[in-house]
């Protein structure tokens, strides 16, 4: 086993959700800590309907932004995919704007800011939903009115809001009390309709939906084209992460050779099958990342079943190989940090070893792995 065979955590079959009707179980979720990369709060996860009906109440992150990606189930047919979402964001609980989703899409909740329920209102097959949280914390704020009508806030880390069933008891997150496998269509429906009848139609965060983008590239015939992409604040004022959806379709090598570091940034390489049904089943293949500590000391970390590799800041990447390939590989380069984007590379210059820097305005010729990690055209 090699010294950075520990950057590669896969996915944990999660299988807290196997009652929630009408979700795919297990799931598929990461969760960053600092053993992994230090000082960056990050987690994310797939969380898949497969029939119509809602998620959560509303509730509020007092420290973190939580980002919901919304595609269909085959991630390799994203801008094929039928769909519809009603997802509910504003400033109060009693009021909040409702934005419908029929395409590929992300929605930034901003920390102190009500989201949810999320409506899934139409569902073929399936609906994904990528969670992601950026920030300091990751529970769910709730507002209740105590026995005497006055106005009260439940951090679900301290204190869990009482059993929808069961006021007595304390609420599991178990989701029976909104995944009832008699309900209807209907039944959901008229769930919504209090929400729809004291909707805000202010438009105050209208911008805090952006549809995906298609990027048309030049990374080879084993990527499908165009792949989905989300360019941070160029599409989203504000908003410092960024990824891609790169679809694998055969053996093939991607990047660079030459070793880089992204200097401040730390990368997570999400790796899964194209089927978020069946995420493990869909999965078929061996990927190898190249990683080192410093550019003269590179190694291999192989694996096949799907997970993430996490690079730390300052640590060196190389090229990332699709060794075997029996179905497509769904390849997610996320950076999530609000920070200036760049890359170092070595030279030798006169025989000496220097570092050479180069961030999005100072690349002239594009390299492949460029296109791919930061998505500057060649």
């Amino acid at each position: 086993m090699g010294k950075l065979d520990k950057q590669f955590i896969p996915f944990p079959q999660l299988h807290n959700k196997d009652n929630w009707y009408g979700y795919t179980s297990p799931r598929m979720a990461f969760f960053n800590s600092n053993d992994v990369v230090p000082d960056v709060p990050f987690g994310a996860g797939f969380l898949v309907a497969t029939e119509v009906g809602t998620m959560d109440i509303p509730h509020i992150h007092d420290g973190a932004y939580n980002f919901f990606v919304f595609t269909g189930a085959e991630l390799d047919r994203i801008f094929e995919a039928e769909f519809e979402v009603g997802f509910c964001i504003g400033d109060s609980e009693q009021s909040m704007e409702i934005y419908h989703i029929t395409k590929p899409s992300i929605v930034c909740a901003p920390p102190g800011v009500f989201h949810s329920p999320v409506y899934f209102k139409k569902v073929v097959r399936g609906l994904n939903t990528m969670l992601s949280y950026v920030g300091t914390t990751t529970g769910r704020v709730y507002s209740r009115l105590d026995a005497n009508g006055k106005e009260e806030w439940l951090y679900e880390k301290e204190s869990s809001r009482p059993c929808v069933k069961d006021p007595s008891k304390e609420c599991s997150f178990c989701g029976l009390c909104f995944t009832n496998p008699e309900q209807t269509d209907e039944d959901v429906r008229k769930y919504m309709e209090p929400f729809y009848k004291n909707a805000s139609t202010i438009g105050k965060y209208k911008d805090c939906i952006v549809e995906l983008r298609k990027d048309y590239h030049k990374l080879g015939d084993a990527v499908m084209n165009p792949r989905c992409v989300f360019k941070g604040k160029q599409d989203m004022p504000g908003t410092g992460q960024q990824f891609s959806f790169n679809i694998i379709t055969a053996p093939c090598k991607l990047g660079d050779d030459e070793p880089v570091s992204n200097g401040q940034i730390a990368e997570f390489l999400w790796f899964s099958g194209t089927d978020v049904v069946k995420p493990w089943d869909s999965f078929d293949a061996e990927i190898e990342v190249m990683l080192g500590e410093d550019p003269d000391h590179m190694e291999a970390v192989t694996f096949d079943k799907p997970g993430v590799i996490a690079v730390p800041a300052g640590m060196w990447r190389g090229a990332v190989t699709a060794k075997r390939l029996g179905k497509p590989v769904c390849f997610i380069p996320y950076y999530t940090q609000d920070k200036a984007r760049y890359k170092i590379t070595r030279k030798v210059v006169d025989g000496e070893s220097l570092l050479v820097y180069n961030d999005e305005s100072t690349i002239k010729n594009p390299t492949p792995g460029d296109e791919l990690y930061l998505q500057i055209k060649r």
